[in-house]
């Protein structure tokens, strides 16, 4: 049997978290667990949605997508298919799925999700906001950029 990589334990304290705001979007990431922490094993990222926002439809090429709703009632869409997402919900996405979701609730929402492999999201969400705050965001371009990360935008954000 293959011997299996080992990481470090890691305590994300609450003074730990990188925060980034998505100019247009009405969302705040706050990476809770950084991939380096995990060797690249995973990351932990809370994401607060303003009411009626949410991410526009994308897909990770190669990444697994555990998504806990936390605070407030989403809306998830995976291929396509709606479906409400009250709080607690939990979905697993699996690499190549087109999603999105979008707070339903008259106030901000929140949501956990968990990515694994980790790769660099800081780095992937600075780019982000970074381009994001050049003004209206232009798909095709953020799609050139974002690409190296594993992430593609497939669609706007739900209604």
């Amino acid at each position: 049997m293959a011997e299996l990589p080992v990481f470090p334990a890691f305590v994300a304290a609450p003074e730990i978290d990188e925060r980034f705001v998505l100019p247009g979007l009405g969302i705040e990431q706050r990476l809770r667990v950084p991939a380096a922490a995990t060797g690249g094993q995973l990351c932990l990222v809370e994401q607060i949605c303003a009411p009626g926002k949410g991410p526009p439809r994308h897909v990770h090429s190669r990444q697994t997508e555990v998504l806990r709703v936390l605070e407030g009632t989403f809306e998830l869409e995976i291929d396509g298919a709606p479906m409400p997402a009250p709080a607690g919900t939990v979905a697993v996405i699996p690499p190549g799925r087109p999603h999105a979701f979008v707070n339903r609730s008259a106030e901000p929402g929140r949501v956990l999700f968990l990515l694994t492999p980790g790769d660099d999201l800081a780095t992937f969400f600075a780019r982000l906001s970074a381009l994001l705050a050049e003004g209206p965001a232009d798909p095709a371009r953020l799609n050139r950029e974002l690409a190296p990360f594993g992430f593609a935008i497939t669609g706007p954000p739900m209604a």
